[in-house]
């Protein structure tokens, strides 16, 4: 996990029990690096990983407090993963993740307070509210198909209905707006630049040694 970590880009799917919530109230696929499977199961596409990166040997909730809020805007998610190599067409592509699974009212219940945000449709405002009157606990799709690899997250956010703001930012900035239609527009293309950016990741916070491990099971530590 120490990539996902490093990055801040969100949790990690569980395939054996569905989609697991996270520490922030994310939950949604992200990608297990040594089960790159994940996404292709889905629906999505196929990518190789390089071969000979061992797995992580720790895997504690504390290690996510350094994930990003789900209230960044553009500008910070860019400058974010710019400081490890990764360019704002990568950090949309990748974004693009969570075409899959779902978030808890808490991560996104702030858009929906005395000013509800304006980068919010208003009828799907009404409908988040009218979710999360059962809790923070309560889950949201990212979009219309939550366990399908699609664009959908794509076309969601032209409609001002993407689920977090980390998210609806990306349509509203003029710097991320033309990729965000773009994968909107061609499905294909958001798969190809969402396999390369992947494969740029896995070459990430590479273990060796006795940091790392290679596991049984690549989804539990030995």
């Amino acid at each position: 996990m120490g990539i996902a970590k490093l990055l801040g880009v969100f949790l990690v799917m569980e395939m054996t029990s569905g989609f697991r919530s996270g520490a922030d109230g994310l939950s949604m696929g992200y990608y297990i690096m040594s089960c790159p499977m994940a996404e292709f199961i889905a629906g999505g596409p196929f990518y190789d990983i390089p071969k000979g990166r061992k797995d992580g040997s720790r895997s504690k909730i504390e290690d996510t407090r350094n994930l990003p809020p789900p209230t960044l805007n553009a500008s910070e998610l860019i400058k974010m993963f710019g400081q490890h190599g990764f360019t704002a067409q990568e950090m949309v592509a990748l974004s693009g993740a969570h075409t899959l699974g779902v978030a808890r009212c808490s991560s996104f219940k702030n858009r929906l307070r005395d000013a509800v945000d304006p980068n919010l449709d208003s009828g799907f405002a009404k409908q988040l509210i009218k979710t999360c009157s059962a809790g923070d606990n309560t889950e949201q799709p990212f979009d219309a198909t939550r366990n399908n690899f699609d664009n959908l997250y794509f076309n969601a956010l032209q409609r001002n209905t993407g689920l977090l703001a980390s998210d609806q930012t990306l349509f509203a900035s003029a710097r991320t707006r033309n990729i965000v239609n773009g994968y909107a527009f061609n499905q294909a293309m958001f798969f190809l630049d969402f396999q390369q950016a992947m494969v740029k990741m896995s070459t990430l916070d590479v273990k060796e040694g006795s940091k790392g491990e290679v596991r049984q099971n690549c989804r539990k530590i030995n």
